[in-house]
């Protein structure tokens, strides 16, 4: 807007028209491609619409120009209506003062606020909840691309992943494979297909085939944005992801820039992201697999949905953890091969799934809390262990059930006495 608030009539018909699209265009559309726009007014038989940036102005214009017209006329009582879209000017400008003149925040009433809708929960039952971003790791070679493309081809032909685990929200997959040819990765995909018995030639999982893509660079992150808009898949995989960037993957800024990109990405496409990622070398079965992926920690906190794999004395396992469901797991795995074809799929028996780490959180808790002299608190406990703050606040109210830790007024204490009363307040 150039600093300046638009004139009021521009702003009447923008708000008419928003008024009007939202009776006709999905709700995940109207927040696209709608309610970004600026300034809105009729030149003669122009329609001048103002959008934030090129991208947006691409899109906009291919996938509801006539659609702007046609409400416009409607709406004005003219006729022939032709579009013109802009870029808005988001540089702040200074007057001769030297002062800054920026064009200020939107801001709307409460009551303006979009009303929740039903949500869906699951795009994969427990292993990856709806337009969640997050990532599939393990260490070298522990099937992490196998788990990624056996999701998306699950996902484009809706038929339940690994056999077990059903699609609650089909649709096409955009995949960016920067380690596979593309000789392997077709052989991979269309031998997916004959396992989930969908013809290949139908299965819309699309391929992204840039050279390179580094989404530390803007230009590359506006083409993958539009890219989104254009095909607008229900899953996104990047895999991995150490070759979609040149930051320093310890660097918690540089990674927290690029993770805030993806995370409004996702929120701008209602795409699922899916990162393929390496857990550190040597790491630590009793520091949570969450804590052992490579690079800042960050990257644990960022995300909704986590595929775990690792093998234990030869068993290869699959455990999920979510920011807002039940985590799962861990289910034994194995990779096979039948008529020729490879895949992975669960294995049927329980029996053949490895023994718990003996380390586990809860023994995590107890000694921290044994060798303090004074109470914790969830937060001092979940700063130590640097696990979720939910993880920390259902493990100490299993062990208030089971009596080994009791809550005082300053935080949580080992149970030193059987004869203590236990508090199971959180």
């Amino acid at each position: 807007m150039n600093g300046e608030e638009p004139d009021r009539p521009g702003a009447e018909l923008r708000n008419r028209i928003l008024t009007t699209a939202a009776t006709v265009v999905s709700p995940a559309d109207f927040d696209t491609w709608f309610r970004p726009l600026g300034p809105v007014h009729i030149d003669g038989d122009v329609l001048c619409v103002t959008v934030p940036n090129e991208t947006f102005r691409a899109g906009l214009s291919g996938r509801h120009g006539s659609l702007l017209c046609d409400i416009a006329e409607q709406l004005s009582g003219l006729a022939g209506l032709r579009l013109s879209i802009s870029v808005q000017e988001e540089r702040s400008k200074q007057d001769a003062a030297g002062h800054s003149h920026a064009a200020p925040l939107p801001v709307v009433l409460a009551s303006a606020l979009e009303a929740p809708r039903q949500r869906e929960t699951w795009l994969i039952e427990h292993l990856w909840t709806h337009q969640a971003v997050g990532v599939i790791g393990g260490c070298p070679k522990s099937g992490k691309t196998w788990l990624a493309l056996e999701m998306a081809v699950s996902i484009a032909a809706g038929s339940a992943c690994l056999g077990t685990f059903p699609v609650h929200t089909p649709g096409p997959v955009l995949l960016y494979a920067a380690e596979d040819s593309a000789a392997a990765l077709r052989a991979r995909i269309e031998t997916l297909s004959r396992i989930h018995n969908v013809g290949f030639e139908h299965l819309d999982v699309r391929v992204i085939t840039a050279d390179s893509l580094r989404l530390d660079r803007m230009e590359d992150q506006d083409r993958l944005e539009a890219t989104l808009l254009l095909h607008r898949p229900a899953l996104l995989i990047l895999d991995p992801l150490v070759r979609v960037h040149a930051i320093d993957e310890n660097v918690a800024g540089q990674v927290a820039a690029l993770l805030g990109y993806l995370r409004a990405l996702q929120r701008r496409s209602g795409a699922a992201i899916a990162l393929v990622h390496h857990v550190r070398k040597n790491a630590s079965p009793s520091s949570g697999a969450g804590n052992n992926l490579r690079g800042s920690g960050d990257l644990y906190a960022w995300l909704d949905s986590f595929l775990s794999l690792r093998r234990h004395q030869g068993q290869l396992t699959l455990s999920a953890e979510h920011r807002s469901a039940p985590a799962f797991g861990p289910v034994a795995l194995d990779l096979v091969q039948s008529d020729g074809n490879t895949h992975l799929r669960v294995v049927p028996s329980p029996a053949s799934l490895p023994a718990p780490a003996q380390d586990s959180l809860a023994d995590r808790l107890i000694g921290l809390l044994s060798g303090s002299a004074e109470p914790l608190t969830v937060e001092a406990l979940r700063t130590s262990l640097q696990v979720r703050n939910q993880k920390v606040v259902e493990t100490l109210r299993r062990l208030s059930t089971e009596g080994k830790v009791h809550r005082l007024a300053r935080g949580y204490a080992v149970r030193r006495s059987a004869t203590q009363p236990v508090q199971m307040s959180l």
